[in-house]
Parts: structure tokens; C-alpha cells; sequence
């Protein structure tokens, strides 16, 4: 492979990981609001805006998912194995139950959930004869059922229901993200990534005009967002996702993507520390729910606009570095690759499970056995499941898994 197809790859492995530290940076930023900040805070507009903006952390983490398969499907020889998908999708459901079992919720489905979800589902296409035909076609039928016939389907169905998770035209309880819309993003993240990995392999001249075509579609659908605003039309996305704010979601996406791309091929000193790679992008996640349930038990809130910033910086730059040498730690091959660390895990998992069922602990101590159960199922993550897949050539090697 020349000098300049490995750079290139290793480029187009940065861009997905800084758009993942993106997606990541969104979410700190909103949850951060939500813990920190007066109930009022939308009284503070800058205040408001952080948090609402952050709120658009899951669209972007949704889209990497699809994005991540796209890369890591396109040049092997032999459909991805679904064993492992399998695998690491119940992991991550299990991860998900933590979040409910410290509430004394039985189960549910959440942003960890439907990322398993979105695997399985997106895996499976992808091994199908036309990929992209499928995810295109699905997506139109997701986005009609929700925003075409969804008065229609609201009013014939009862809320809690499946019916009305498939739909997304009532909340369920326990089920935080519907099917229709949010698996349109992992979706579009398939679709782009397939289009960019063909890219990639064209004139840079010919890339630059569909980066400038992507900014022209993200500035317009953020213009009719603007507008939309200006009538008064809701932006929400807890229980249903109204169609202001689903299509303002395809706009940040696409702001989102062009930003990764950008910082690489521009500053690219600045995407390391903004990339976040695999297992890091699991564990940044519950390092820094941790980080907020310490901060919001041992000191007073809420806190004024100007702390909320303060800590908002503090806790993503300890949560970055510390899920990356979280995932350093448990990528060497001496642990990866032997036989007793994933039983060793797993035993963890299940005795931290045991805790939070049957001791009752405080606080601080469940905070403490949630951090670790899901930083052992981060380490799951990162170990190996069954034989390698067969792949295409050096060339096709040198590109990055999901």
C-alpha cells in the first residue's frame, strides 16, 4: 500500500472518531445542564441553548453507529459474522440495565439499547444484495409512518404499546427511544458512510465539491429550522420526536460530519484529543455520569451559568482522558486475547448486579458499583469473540473497524 493510501486511511479513521468525541461533548453538555443547572434554566439563554444542543448528542451518536458499520463492512470479503454483533449488542443492553436497576426499574431501553439495536439491525442490511437501496427505502417508510400518518396512527392506538414504540407516535415507558424516528440515523450513517468510503477513493477535487454540497444541504435544513422556530412549532424529542426537531437533527448531523472532517483535514493537531476510538467512546459514558453524581453529592447545586461552563470543560477533559487510557489499558493483547478475562468480567457484572439488587446501597456506593459494572462491560467489549473474518487486501486492512 503507497505512503499515501495509508495516510488517507488512517485520515478517514480520525474523522469517524472525532465525530464520535462530538457526539460526546453533546451529551456532557446536556446532562451537565440537567444536573447542574437551576430547573429554570431556560430563564439563561445561553444556559438553554448549551443544553438544548447537547440534547442532539444521541442523533450524532445514532448516525456514527450506521457510520462506523458502513467503514468497517465495505471491503471485507465475507459478510460480518453475527455472533459477535450478537454479543456485543447484549452487552450493551446489559450495560443499559444499570441505569434502571439503581432506579429499582426491572429493565428498559435506552441510549446504550438502542445502539445494540441499531447494530443488529444495520449488520444485518448491510449483508443484503443492495444495502443502501434497503436503508433508503426503510428510511422513507420510517419517516412517513411517524410524520405522514402519525395523527392518523395516534389516535388508533393506545399509548405504552408496542404499536406505539414501532410508530414513535405515543411514548412508551422504559423505552426512551422509538423506532420511527431515530433508526433513521443509524440509517443515513450507513448510507454516507458507504457514499464517503467510495469518495475516498476518487480526486480530491471531486470530495471537495460533495463536502461543499453537504454544507450547502446543512445550512439550508438549519435555515428552515430557523424558520420553523419563528412559528412557534415545538422542538422536542422525549417520548415523540416532533418534526421540527427531526429535521433540524438532520441538519446538526451534517454540521457534525463536516466538522469531523474539517478538523482533521484542516487542524488536524486538535483531532486527536478530540477523537474517541471503540472502547472509549463506550466508557466515556459512564466516567462521566460518574463524574457528575460525585460533583452533585459532595457540593451544593444548582450552580450559576459561568460554573456550569467551568465544569462542563472540566469534566469533558478528565472524561476524555480517562476513558482513553481506560481503553488503552484493557486494548493490550495480554488481556484482549485471554481466556479468563472475559469470565472474570462477566463474574463482575453479575456481582455488581447482585448489590444493586439485594444490599440496597447508598449513593455514593451505588454510583461507585454502576461506574464499575459498566466499565467492565466496556472491557467486554474490547475483548475478542470468536475467529477473525476474513478480509480484503493491505488496502482494504489499513481501514478502521467500527
Amino acid at each position: 500500500m503507497s505512503d499515501a493510501g495509508v495516510a488517507r486511511a488512517r485520515s478517514f479513521a480520525v474523522e469517524l472518531d472525532v465525530l464520535r468525541g462530538v457526539a460526546a461533548l453533546l451529551m456532557i453538555a446536556n446532562h451537565a445542564g440537567y444536573r447542574l443547572l437551576a430547573p429554570d434554566f431556560a430563564i439563561d439563554p445561553a444556559g438553554a441553548a448549551m443544553v438544548f444542543v447537547g440534547s442532539f448528542a444521541p442523533v450524532v451518536f445514532f448516525f456514527a453507529t450506521g457510520f462506523g458499520i458502513a467503514l468497517s463492512t465495505a471491503r471485507a470479503l465475507r459478510p460480518t459474522p453475527l455472533w459477535p454483533v450478537l454479543w456485543k449488542a447484549s452487552l450493551l443492553v446489559l450495560a443499559d440495565q444499570f441505569f434502571y436497576w439503581r432506579g429499582d426499574v426491572s429493565w428498559g431501553m435506552d441510549f446504550f439499547g438502542f445502539i445494540a439495536l441499531s447494530s443488529v439491525a444495520v449488520t444485518l442490511i448491510a449483508r443484503s444484495p443492495k444495502p443502501e437501496a434497503f436503508c433508503v427505502a426503510l428510511m422513507c417508510a420510517l419517516v412517513v409512518v411517524r410524520y405522514g400518518f402519525g395523527s392518523v396512527l395516534r389516535a388508533h392506538t393506545q399509548p405504552g404499546g408496542w404499536s406505539s414504540w414501532l410508530s414513535g407516535v405515543h411514548g412508551t415507558q422504559n423505552l426512551s427511544y422509538p423506532l420511527a424516528p431515530w433508526l433513521v440515523f443509524p440509517l443515513l450513517g450507513f448510507v454516507l458512510g458507504r457514499q464517503y468510503d467510495r469518495l475516498l477513493e476518487t480526486s480530491p477535487a471531486r470530495l471537495n465539491r460533495w463536502l461543499a454540497h453537504g454544507a450547502g444541504l446543512a445550512a439550508g435544513l438549519l435555515v428552515v429550522a430557523a424558520w420553523l422556530a419563528s412559528r412557534d412549532l415545538p422542538f422536542f424529542r422525549w417520548g415523540i420526536v416532533s418534526g421540527a426537531y427531526f429535521e433540524l437533527a438532520l441538519g446538526v448531523v451534517l454540521a457534525a460530519c463536516l466538522f469531523a472532517v474539517m478538523l482533521v483535514r484542516v487542524l488536524p493537531a486538535l483531532s486527536g484529543p478530540m477523537a474517541l476510538r471503540g472502547v472509549a467512546s463506550f466508557a466515556v459514558i459512564p466516567i462521566h455520569y460518574a463524574l457528575l453524581d460525585a460533583y452533585s453529592t459532595a457540593f451544593a447545586t444548582p450552580v450559576p451559568f459561568w460554573g456550569y461552563v467551568l465544569l462542563f470543560v472540566a469534566i469533558a477533559a478528565f472524561a476524555f482522558r480517562a476513558s482513553s487510557w481506560f481503553a488503552a489499558w484493557v486494548s493490550v493483547p495480554a488481556f484482549t486475547n485471554s481466556a479468563a478475562a472475559s469470565p472474570v468480567l462477566l463474574a463482575g457484572v453479575g456481582a455488581a448486579a447482585s448489590a444493586l439488587w439485594f444490599a440496597a446501597p447508598g449513593p455514593w456506593a451505588t454510583a461507585t458499583i454502576v461506574l464499575a459494572a459498566q466499565l467492565a462491560v466496556a472491557a467486554l467489549l474490547g475483548c475478542r469473540v470468536g475467529k477473525p473474518r476474513a478480509e480484503a487486501p493491505a488496502s482494504a486492512r489499513a481501514r478502521v473497524r467500527a
